[in-house]
């Protein structure tokens, strides 16, 4: 069972590998860059400050403690399992498409794939902003979560990820995020009764 499971896995990864141009290889490439999305984090930021005021030092403590110890989940994961990226597997080396870094380098990734940082940290973000900025906006809730699946993409375009690690990495990012929303509501609403309650003496 676990061997078909891998074979698809693997199967569904060529495919999608395999999807590719020349053209946006680049693309990609910049895509799965963290830095490049630093004005988005920046508006993000800009949107929080606007809609929570000083409640927005809390979600940020929350967020910070979601992706850290989602990024912790997924690190400790990869060094227990141990499980190759699809750049490092041998057995691939002729079906994969990789790409080149601006330097001229093959990117490949480090040894273990499993499960994708990318994917949990970027689900991460992905909640926090349909929990405390969409207000139910449908188009922001499907805007932040295509995001998070063409950064997921990515990581297999570039071929250092199979499906199964972005999947993995999803379920932990959800797992935290939604702890952490809990908590900050919880304690977003709590100073509001407080404060309520200094206004009423």
């Amino acid at each position: 069972m676990l061997n078909l499971f891998s074979h698809l896995d693997q199967t569904l990864f060529l495919f999608l590998n395999g999807l590719h141009t020349p053209g946006a290889d680049i693309l990609f490439y910049w895509i799965s860059n963290r830095f490049i999305w630093i004005p988005l984090y920046l508006i993000i930021l800009f949107l929080m400050i606007k809609k929570w005021g000083k409640k927005t030092s809390i979600l940020l403590i929350a967020l910070i403690l979601a992706i850290t110890f989602t990024d912790q989940s997924c690190n400790l994961l990869k060094n227990s399992i141990k499980r190759s990226r699809p750049s490092h597997a041998v057995e691939l080396s002729e079906q994969i498409h990789l790409v080149e870094t601006p330097n001229g380098e093959v990117y490949r990734g480090g040894p273990y794939g499993f499960p994708s940082s990318h994917a949990a940290n970027s689900m991460v973000l992905a909640f926090f902003v349909i929990f405390f900025l969409s207000e139910k906006r449908t188009w922001i809730i499907i805007t932040i979560l295509l995001w998070s699946l063409t950064i997921s993409y990515s990581r297999i375009y570039l071929g250092v990820h199979y499906p199964f690690d972005l999947l993995t990495g999803w379920c932990i990012g959800a797992f935290w995020s939604l702890l952490f929303v809990y908590l900050s509501n919880r304690i977003i609403h709590h100073s509001y009764h407080i404060h309520q309650k200094k206004k009423a003496k």
